[in-house]
């Protein structure tokens, strides 16, 4: 006698709920133009290697984010320290993406000379990723540091930065909600 073995096949996402409400979100608040890189200081148009990132293979900068505000995280790749405030901050971003909250941006901003590491960066992470090339101008014209956090306002202008070398989570949430528009 043969019976029937039902099988159920059941399809579940390798992300929680909460990545539901990130994917809702790459669809919200994204600008339609090509970035370019306009006068002002803080801005730059670098391509996102993140591949589990909203923006995945498009060049990305505070202009390409219209009417958000962004937060610019500076490390390296293949710094332990670096690769977990990456880590912070994206479970920060979805935090915001949690409490409905879909314009702020988190992108971090690694060195081309160390993007052999990149996937200390990318994987798990749904933030930007991004690698200034050699000589690493971005660096140097924001005059970034290693563990530098640059918050730009909604209109695109420079509010602060400080070092989150010593990870500090009220710090930067409470930053980021204080330049967040009415």
């Amino acid at each position: 006698i043969l019976f029937p073995i039902i099988i159920g096949f059941f399809s579940c996402s390798p992300f929680s709920n909460k990545n539901d409400e990130s994917i809702y979100d790459c669809a919200l608040h994204l600008n339609s133009e090509v970035c370019e890189v306009y006068t002002s200081l803080y801005d730059y148009c670098l391509n996102d290697i993140n591949s589990t990132s909203c923006t995945f293979g498009i060049n990305v900068g505070p202009n390409y984010f219209n009417d958000q505000v962004t937060v610019h995280y500076f490390g390296h790749q293949y710094w332990g320290t670096c690769t977990a405030r990456v880590g912070n901050l994206d479970a920060l971003y979805q935090d915001f993406i949690n409490e409905g909250i879909h314009n702020v941006r988190i992108i971090a901003i690694g060195k081309g000379q160390y993007s052999g590491h990149n996937s200390n960066w990318t994987e798990g992470s749904l933030i930007p990723i991004v690698a200034d090339p050699s000589p690493n101008t971005l660096w140097t014209s924001w005059g970034a540091s290693q563990w530098d956090v640059f918050f730009l306002d909604s209109s695109g202008e420079y509010v602060t930065d400080f070092n989150i070398k010593d990870w500090d989570y009220n710090k930067v949430y409470d930053k980021i909600k204080e330049i967040l528009p009415e």
